[in-house]
């Protein structure tokens, strides 16, 4: 559970997140409709997730968070479960190809993805094995960015990591548009982490208040209608124009609104709030759920049509069980017995140095 400085619990953000994550399983389902029988919508999930990361690593550092801990939070939470889905996609590369789109059993496409170094897929897409860890290579640079940042100066840190960011995407500039380096780093989506840390400055001066939090409330549906319907058009616009602003103050407003949630009803909150926590094992794995029915149970044996309205509701049910069964049974304790190692061995170390150079 994610909690703000005043140690109060914010149901709002893993809310946000069960609602990043089910736009992002919609999405997936549609976009490979080819007859375009609904709406293709969702992709927006990103820019939310994006944010939310920015408010959160603001969150957790102004809470005291060393740069050693921040190190081993970082890695214990994001590495288990990435590494061993992508090593499951590799072993299916082997086994079963056919299942699979682009992805081969490719041994160095393997290792630069679980180490998170972009690379040119075979279909030409910038995306790593499993193919939605693209934005995880943004998080690991986003993370390294604040710890580096944390060890010259923790007092300037949002101000530091900032910089860095915008240096790497004006070294982009000097690259072939054609190049790794010039894809990955001048994606605008780096500047999503920085608006979530502005959404963190702002919210922190936001007073509860039961009346602005209803219109607060009413103003994140307009904004994130107003996603849905541009999405839906096919207009094109910078996306940091078309979503990532929109999710800024869809964010700032939404987690604003964190008193009127309080008072509502608390079956509901608490729903959303575990499929919110279940969210990071849910986007990793719901490509698997979602390819696995439309390829096995629809082309291959025609059971469930995935573009019906029922077909579209039972692969995101569907993906939201898998991931939330992934998140109790292998995300959690995973993460949980590599933090524990980390914590033994590294803080262990340092702790040692410290007590040399102390007796010294």
């Amino acid at each position: 559970m994610i909690y703000c400085k005043n140690k109060k619990e914010l149901k709002s953000i893993q809310m946000l997140r069960a609602l990043a994550a089910i736009s992002i399983i919609y999405y997936h389902i549609v976009s490979m409709d080819t007859e375009k029988l609904n709406p293709i919508v969702g992709s927006f999930g990103v820019d939310i997730f994006f944010i939310i990361s920015g408010f959160v690593m603001a969150m957790v550092v102004s809470n005291g968070e060393t740069p050693i801990l921040f190190a081993i939070n970082r890695i214990s939470r994001i590495i288990p479960i990435y590494w061993i889905l992508t090593t499951c996609l590799l072993f299916l590369a082997i086994v079963k190809p056919d299942l699979l789109n682009s992805t081969t059993s490719n041994i160095y496409n393997y290792l630069k993805s679980i180490f998170f170094i972009p690379y040119f897929k075979e279909n030409g897409t910038l995306h790593p094995m499993l193919a939605v860890g693209w934005t995880l290579n943004y998080e690991v640079l986003f993370y390294t960015s604040i710890w580096a940042s944390l060890v010259i100066n923790r007092g300037y840190f949002m101000q530091l990591t900032c910089l860095i960011i915008i240096a790497l995407f004006s070294l982009s500039i000097a690259y072939n548009h054609n190049s790794v380096v010039a894809a990955f780093f001048g994606n605008t989506l780096l500047f999503e982490f920085i608006m979530g840390f502005l959404v963190y400055i702002i919210y922190s001066m936001i007073k509860d208040d039961i009346y602005y939090a209803h219109i607060l409330f009413s103003l994140s549906i307009s904004v994130l209608a107003f996603m849905i319907y541009y999405e839906n058009t096919g207009y094109y616009m910078e996306r940091l124009l078309a979503f990532g602003v929109p999710s800024f103050f869809f964010v700032l407003f939404f987690i604003s609104s964190e008193t009127l949630f309080m008072a509502a009803n608390k079956n509901t909150i608490n729903l959303f709030t575990r499929i919110g926590d279940a969210s990071y094992a849910t986007y990793l794995s719901h490509y698997y759920v979602v390819e696995s029915i439309r390829k096995i149970l629809y082309l291959k044996y025609n059971l469930i049509n995935p573009y019906s309205i029922i077909g579209i509701i039972f692969i995101i049910t569907t993906a939201l069980i898998v991931g939330h069964f992934i998140y109790i049974y292998i995300d959690k304790p995973f993460s949980k017995y590599f933090k524990r190692k980390l914590n033994k061995y590294i803080l262990t170390k340092f702790e040692t140095k410290a007590l040399i150079k102390g007796i010294d």
